[in-house]
């Protein structure tokens, strides 16, 4: 589910999200392999020991720039070593090395001294997989603000401070200007616009992902939202896009009875 022009589906999912990154004191991931010892920080800024137990190409990705490595833990004992990341969707325990961190907001810190080890169940590598990768450009656009804004969006970071509104394993289809990802409405599974999405969080809010009442996120951040939900003015997705240039991305969220049926593919 990835790649160019593919249908936008993806699971959703909360902030950390099977242990989201791993910022390991090592300027370049170049020379890392299997056996490779790394010392860093976890997601919660606690000091740990790394160990790569692979490297693998990512059988979904086309350009063949991706690369999925096995992260162990070193665990309190001082000598077992766990899975760090969470199972994805394909049951795979697995991280990007992507250049940078990011912070407490949700917000990228590049920095040419750090890597984040991002792991595939979380919000972070899961937007790289879905085409939105952050050194890239599409047709001389940088893809780094559709990564921005796709974190966002998978964790509905409406107020784009780091508070997600989602719950992990919900279902949403997201499509964009650039057609990286497409709009995939299909029959027996109905769709709502939810909202269309910048870096800074939500640009635009027409539906919540787990509420069917606007002020229920809006009380969170109303300066955030003042002129922009539906309860202001209800927009079509193309009227959004005009009235708000910012806007890169959208997202749909589908009715409950409809979730309930959904499965990976």
């Amino acid at each position: 589910m990835t790649g160019r022009g593919t249908a936008g589906w993806l699971l959703a999912c909360a902030t950390a999200c099977g242990g989201a990154a791993v910022a390991p004191d090592r300027p370049s991931s170049a020379a890392v392999g299997p056996g490779t010892i790394l010392d860093g920080r976890s997601e919660d800024g606690q000091p740990r020991r790394f160990r790569i137990e692979s490297v693998d190409p990512d059988p979904q990705d086309r350009d063949g720039d991706v690369r999925l490595y096995g992260v162990s833990v070193l665990g309190p004992d001082a000598r077992t070593w766990r899975p760090y990341c969470l199972p994805d969707v394909q049951g795979r325990s697995a991280a990007i090395p992507v250049q940078g961190s990011w912070n407490a907001r949700g917000e990228r810190e590049p920095g040419a001294d750090l890597i984040t080890f991002a792991c595939t169940s979380g919000a972070i590598a899961k937007c790289i997989r879905f085409g939105y990768k952050p050194w890239q450009t599409r047709d001389g656009t940088s893809l780094e603000p559709y990564h921005a804004a796709c974190v966002r969006m998978v964790r509905a970071d409406y107020c784009g401070d780091g508070r997600p509104h989602t719950v992990d394993g919900t279902w949403i289809d997201i499509w964009d200007g650039l057609g990286i990802q497409t709009r995939d409405e299909r029959d027996g599974h109905p769709e709502v616009f939810e909202a269309a999405w910048s870096p800074a969080g939500a640009a635009y809010l027409h539906t919540p992902r787990w509420s069917d009442d606007v002020a229920d996120i809006v009380h969170d951040c109303p300066d955030h939202f003042r002129g922009r939900t539906s309860r202001d003015r209800p927009l079509a997705p193309a009227e959004v896009a005009q009235r708000f240039p910012e806007v890169l991305i959208f997202d749909a969220r589908y009715v409950r009875s409809a979730d309930r049926r959904l499965t990976p593919r």
